[in-house]
């Protein structure tokens, strides 16, 4: 496998991330892809979900619009999120960057639903080219659009999205834009770990915590409807080896299905109303979820059951690129760093040369990953750095903090039932060796894994002298990761806030200057890194700057600045005189 050499000495990072100044036009990689009309995109995320899908050999959920997408699309057997948990693994998804690499690795690290004191509030400040995908899209004619809920560490820059709102559509674009393609990310919060929770846990949890309800998410105040004939028993699931087989437990899982299924009569509306305005045809369709199950050891872990998740593409027949088919099966590991890369691509866009991941169209086609990596730093109120590296038949896991145990006090995850119970069980001792090992503390320094006789990482062989050459093998390929792309976890959090909101006080991007050049606009920016954007003549719409501006027909401009992870600038308007 090629390793893209990006490597930044870390603390370099972050001098460039936060002090730089200055902006200059960066080298773009060449694009193999090209296409005449180019193709809407469309992303369907679920939340806090495993591969629990008849294409992937499990058949409980009712969800015949996902298994409809999955018998005339591509599955990815193997694809992988690069955190366990939701804000890290959405800056990747946005980005094509590592969280390591870019600072966005901790969980959360501004706001979340819970106060926790004791921790730096700062947005993270990644390099300053770097600039999430939709962005690029926007600036390149697409017309973008997404859930309300947006979580990627850095901010909201208001230059990545057209539209942000609880029911984003393809059918809300203006009228000025209704020829432009379009990408729109779907969030499905249906299946987030808070809905297992049986109502009278989430009223309290609210209460407690003085949460108000209408803050968090719709799903948790109205549920899909579904076929109630459809839905699970729990007597009818299957519960991992890590998990005690109790009433609580199945009853969590249970539920976890029929949220599934729920979530699946939720795509069912988004593709109907793509087959009712004939768009079916041109546009790529993308399911995913941003991480593993909604249940302990699965969810804030980088096993398996936290960061392999399900991966389904749907093409129109014209899109679909040369060297695939459907329905197909992929058994090539995939990470989710090369979504941004591909969306690019796809829409025949320029993928830029600091992108981290590949795009899984061209690069990943022809030379496919022999690992994929993952991260674990804070979750919450927790501290925990661990790295894993995956190929096809192995797992390594290297514990930087092994005196902190598998499973520590996290508020959040305290508040599931199920924990309570497993907690509880510990202290009574009538949790077996596997489910209750994660609980210990030290943890060992290092872990390796056999998936082809281990799937649930169980049977730690990190002593094992008949392994030791695969784990020296693991070893170097994670360090290597490390060394290539850089990685924050040497550098205390205190410190990397500090370097990124000095004083504890977030930076402000500096206002936009115009200048007249003859016949053309000329809009600048002194904060390295800011994405400009203006709008003309009392439109609405916000546009990225990319290149000088004809003064013909511009008799007003507004301008807008924002470099990710700081306070946008204050909006200024000028009046353009006559030439």
């Amino acid at each position: 496998m090629k390793f893209k050499h990006l490597y930044i000495p870390i603390i370099a990072v972050f001098t460039l991330a936060v002090l730089a100044c200055n902006s200059k036009k960066k080298e773009i990689r060449e694009n193999t892809v090209l296409v005449e009309n180019r193709p809407n995109i469309i992303w369907l995320v679920a939340e806090d979900l495993s591969p629990r899908f008849a294409a992937y050999g499990d058949s409980l959920a009712h969800t015949p619009n996902i298994d409809q997408l999955a018998s005339n699309g591509i599955v990815y057997e193997n694809a992988f999120t690069v955190s366990g948990v939701c804000a890290p693994s959405r800056s990747s998804m946005i980005t094509g960057m590592y969280p390591t690499s870019i600072g966005t690795q901790h969980m959360r690290q501004k706001s979340g639903v819970i106060d926790i004191p004791g921790f730096p509030k700062y947005n993270a400040v990644p390099p300053p080219e770097v600039k999430a995908f939709p962005e690029i899209l926007r600036k390149n004619g697409y017309w973008t659009a997404s859930y309300k809920k947006l979580d990627y560490q850095f901010g909201e820059p208001f230059t990545i999205w057209d539209e942000v709102s609880a029911y984003p559509s393809w059918r809300n674009r203006p009228e000025a834009d209704k020829e432009r393609p379009f990408f729109i990310y779907y969030t499905f919060e249906i299946t987030h770990e808070i809905n297992i929770w049986p109502d009278s846990t989430k009223n309290r949890f609210f209460d407690e915590f003085n949460i108000k309800r209408p803050n968090l998410a719709p799903d948790v105040r109205k549920r899909p409807a579904f076929d109630e004939e459809n839905s699970v028993a729990p007597e009818a699931v299957v519960v991992p080896p890590f998990l005690p087989d109790t009433r609580t437990s199945r009853s969590h899982i249970a539920r976890l299905y029929d949220n599934v299924s729920r979530m699946d009569v939720q795509i069912g509306e988004v593709l109907k109303d793509l087959e009712e305005d004939g768009l079916l045809e041109n546009t790529i369709v993308m399911f995913m979820s941003d991480h593993g199950d909604c249940l302990p050891r699965s969810k804030r872990w980088i096993y398996d059951s936290g960061i392999k998740v399900p991966l389904i593409i749907h093409y129109p027949e014209k899109y679909l690129p040369k060297n695939r088919e459907q329905p197909s099966r992929d058994k090539n590991l995939y990470s989710f760093v090369d979504l941004a890369p591909t969306v690019l691509e796809l829409a025949g866009v320029e993928v830029p040369q600091w992108v981290q991941g590949k795009s899984m169209v061209t690069e990943l086609a022809q030379n496919p990953r022999d690992y994929v990596y993952a991260a674990r730093d804070r979750m919450d109120n927790r501290y925990d750095i661990r790295r894993a590296i995956r190929d096809k038949d192995y797992k390594y896991i290297k514990n930087f903090t092994p005196e902190v145990p598998y499973s520590q006090e996290i508020t959040f995850l305290n508040q599931m039932p199920l924990m309570t119970e497993i907690k509880r069980m510990d202290k009574l001792g009538t949790l077996n060796r596997n489910q209750s090992y994660w609980l210990k503390r030290p943890k060992p320094s290092e872990e390796l894994y056999n998936l082809n006789d281990d799937p649930f990482e169980l049977n730690n062989l990190a002593s094992s002298p008949s392994y030791s050459e695969t784990l020296e093998r693991m070893k170097i390929a994670l360090e290597y990761w490390q060394n290539t792309y850089g990685d924050l976890k040497d550098v205390p959090e205190m410190e990397q806030a500090e370097l990124m909101w000095p004083g504890g006080e977030q930076p402000k991007t500096k206002e936009g200057k115009l200048i007249f050049k003859n016949d053309s606009i000329l809009l600048e920016c002194e904060t390295e890194g800011a994405t400009i954007a203006y709008r003309t003549n009392d439109t609405e719409r916000w546009l990225i700057y990319d290149e000088p501006l004809s003064r013909e027909k511009i008799y007003k401009i507004e301008i807008k600045t924002v470099r990710y992870g700081y306070e946008e600038s204050e909006p200024i308007s000028y009046e353009v005189p006559s030439n």
